[in-house]
């Protein structure tokens, strides 16, 4: 009877402790991650929505420099101890700062924002066209 022993490639190690860290740790929560963002287009304005369960109005700096429209969350660190041992801990809110950037078209002095049901949503209102309505000038 004759065996085969398979050897292993040396970068197998390594790629499975990655995944290990990834199924199994707080790995995707430890990088930068930001909140997921939608932005629509409509007739009057452009609304920036995002998702961000189980915060507060009052969590969110919403703010504009120039042309940068900002929006973040800042969390506070809680120094506690843990009576419970986690076994699997995903629930994670990091802080964010999410920037977006506005130009003369948009109406700044009207932004309003809304937080319901997890989701924060930024309304952007756009500035009137005006049309320019033909003229004769006189020549003196």
């Amino acid at each position: 009877m004759t065996q085969f022993k398979v050897k292993t490639p040396a970068y197998v190690p390594g790629f499975l402790n990655t995944m290990d860290r990834l199924f199994n740790d707080d790995f995707a929560f430890t990088q930068n991650m930001h909140p997921a963002v939608n932005i629509v287009e409509k007739e009057s304005n452009y609304e920036i929505t995002l998702m961000v369960p189980g915060l507060q109005k009052s969590d969110f700096k919403i703010s504009l420099d120039n042309n940068l429209l900002s929006v973040a969350y800042e969390k506070a660190e809680e120094k506690s101890e843990e009576t419970e041992k986690f076994v699997k801990r995903e629930f994670a809110i990091r802080s964010f700062k999410r920037t977006f950037t506005v130009n003369e078209k948009l109406d700044i002095e009207n932004i309003t924002a809304v937080y319901e049901n997890g989701l924060l949503t930024v309304s952007v209102p756009k500035l009137e066209d005006k049309e320019v309505k033909a003229k004769t000038i006189n020549v003196n």
